[in-house]
């Protein structure tokens, strides 16, 4: 009978961290990139989980701030993101690879609505930002927010996910 019981133990144990390490899909989110203000940069990629990405370009703004955007339907929400990016006034490519937070996903299913603040109304829908930031400095930061920005809303959360230094070379 031991020779049954502790299998299977091991094989639950097994299957119950497995479904604590991954995380759920998401209907919708929006996903962008961000930078200091005055920062130019132009990146190259922004990959989640070595499967899917979001197209960037030129990126001036603003940090902690969801820059350009794109929408994400039916994702998994990513555990890690990796980055790269031409900063042109130190003629550096910037590379690296950021854990994010399996936290995360639970949060974007709970975060709560934001008030405009011009017409003092709570945002109609929640929808989960998660930003990618890109330093001057080749800081890499991963945040989730309920808003693009903190510009004419009250209520805005902003939790970091994730942060690590990026690498470079000569461009």
């Amino acid at each position: 009978m031991n020779k049954f019981i502790k299998p299977l133990i091991s094989l639950a144990c097994a299957l119950l961290l497995a479904g604590c390490s991954s995380t759920g899909k998401i209907d919708y989110m929006v996903a962008g990139g961000a930078t200091q203000k005055g920062n130019q940069i132009w990146v190259r990629k922004i990959t989640f989980d070595d499967s899917w990405g979001i197209p960037m370009g030129s990126l001036g703004c603003c940090w902690e701030s969801a820059g350009k955007t794109s929408g994400v339907y039916d994702q998994k929400f990513p555990e890690k993101v990796a980055v790269e990016w031409l900063d042109k006034s130190e003629n550096r490519i910037y590379y690296g690879e950021v854990a994010i937070d399996k936290a995360g996903y639970k949060l974007a299913k709970n975060l709560p609505r934001y008030t405009v603040v011009s017409t003092g109304r709570k945002a109609k829908e929640i929808i989960p930002y998660l930003i990618i930031g890109m330093s001057e400095t080749g800081e890499i930061n991963v945040w989730l927010s309920n808003a693009p920005s903190g510009r004419n809303r009250t209520d805005r959360v902003l939790h970091e996910l994730g942060s690590g230094q990026a690498q470079w070379r000569e461009n």
